[in-house]
Order: structure tokens, then sequence, then C-alpha cells
């Protein structure tokens, strides 16, 4: 017995259908594109605010570390060196007879006002992992003396140059007598044992970001500095934790300070 086979008709698909699906297919990649566009932003500005949260809480802590540590050494009032903003330099030179108060400090003789921040310092570069050596400190006038004629007598010999020729380059690193701020013994000069230029290594990095902490700043940072003295990694001079905070935060150097304050 035959049976009819039922003839299939052909699936129609509508146009309007196909536009539905296209129009569908159009925003996904729409939403896709956007979400890509939106997520690094939205990274990008989760990573800003915990910056700013981050460093806000870093001031904090900082302002925090600076207040205790100032509580931790000030605890009576100190009578201020009057040497303290004084500037040494060719323009303002020491008399010969000026010695000032002097103490002893891990065998260097130094001015009493700096020595608990000067241990404070070094024993936090130590914490921190920086073994800093004391050099350095007040050197007299005759002992200025003799390392400025040393040094000119020196410099002529392997140079050939003249007398003024060679005090002009000598200048530079070794002041004469009476214009070396050593003589106040509020500068120091520290060093590690690491091998290689000081300014090179990761304790003096250390320093120079710290040392306002104890009150110590670079006291001749530049490659030209007031008096003719050039930039020098080692000598960091004392001038109080508050002044050490205002010249860094109004950026000038010890000399342009001194004379601000001078004046108020």
């Amino acid at each position: 017995m035959n049976r009819r086979r039922t003839k299939l008709k052909p699936y129609k698909v509508s146009r309007g259908s196909l536009e539905e699906q296209k129009l569908r297919e159009d925003k996904r990649m729409e939403t896709q594109r956007a979400l890509l566009f939106i997520l690094p932003v939205v990274m990008i500005a989760v990573l800003a605010v915990g910056i700013f949260f981050g460093y806000k809480s870093y001031e904090k802590a900082a302002e925090q570390e600076r207040k205790d540590f100032e509580q931790s050494v000030a605890t009576e009032p100190v009578e201020h060196d009057p040497m303290l903003l004084s500037v040494v330099s060719p323009a303002y030179p020491l008399n010969e007879s000026y010695v000032p108060a002097l103490v002893d400090c891990q065998g260097i003789k130094v001015s009493p006002e700096l020595v608990d921040s000067l241990n404070a310092m070094l024993d936090a570069a130590k914490t921190a992992g920086h073994e800093l050596m004391l050099n350095e400190g007040y050197i007299s006038f005759k002992e200025q003396k003799e390392r400025y004629d040393a040094a000119v007598k020196k410099y002529r010999k392997s140079a050939k140059v003249s007398l003024v020729k060679a005090e002009s380059q000598v200048k530079l690193t070794t002041p004469r007598e009476g214009e070396c701020e050593q003589q106040t013994g509020l500068i120091v000069k520290l060093d590690d044992n690491v091998k290689g230029k000081f300014e090179n290594g990761e304790a003096y990095k250390w320093l120079c970001r710290h040392c306002v902490d104890y009150g110590f700043i670079l006291r001749y940072p530049y490659a030209e500095n007031v008096g003719g003295l050039g930039f020098s990694s080692q000598l960091f001079r004392y001038v109080g934790v508050e002044n050490a905070y205002n010249i860094r935060a109004y950026n000038m150097s010890f000399d342009e300070y001194a004379n601000y304050m001078a004046f108020q």
C-alpha cells in the first residue's frame, strides 16, 4: 500500500527576524566594547584612589614620627647654640679666637646640641640597614689652615700652576681657615663601608630622605654653593628639626633660609 509523502514546505525567515537578530548582535558587541573601555578606566581610578590615601597615610605617619622624635629629644627647653643659623663663608669668616662648646661623640668633637639627634639618626640608619660612620666633626682654625696650605701646595705641584690658580681650585673643596663651617662644630662628615662613591650608595639616599627628621640638612647640595664651595655628599649640618623641615618645605638653601630668618 503506497503512502503519499507529505511535501515539506521550505522554512522562510522573515526579514524582520534577521534585522532583530542583527540589532541584538550589534548591541552585544557595543556592550563588550564599552566594557573593554570602562574596565581600565575603573582600574586606574581605583589605583589612583589607593595611591592618594596611601600617600596621606604616609604623610600622617611621618608627621607623627616627627612629633614623637621631637618629644623624645626635647623634653626640656633647650637654649639653642647662637651659631645654629649662622653662615660661615669668605663673606662671614670666623675669628681665630672662636672656639665653640664641644663634647665627644664616638671619638669626634661636635656641638653638644646635635649629639642626641646624631646618635638617633645613626641608630635609625643602622636599623634601615646602613652602617654609617662619623668621620669628622669640629675642625679648629689652626687645623683648617694646615689643611688648606697642604692642599694648595699639593695642587701646585701636581698641576704645575700659579699660586692664584691653585687657590681658586682648592677653595672649591677646602675652604680657608676661618671660612670653614666645620669650625662651628655643627657639621659632621659621614661615610659608609660600601665601595664606590658615597653619593651613589643607598646610605646617602636614605640620609637625603630622612636627615631632616633629625634636624640635619645636606650642607652643600649644589655644584656651586654660596661661598664658592662645590657639591659635597658627606657634609651634613645640624639646624634643628623645625628649621630642617622648613628649609625643605621652602625649597631654600641653608644660606637663603638663614638670611630669610634673620629678617623675621
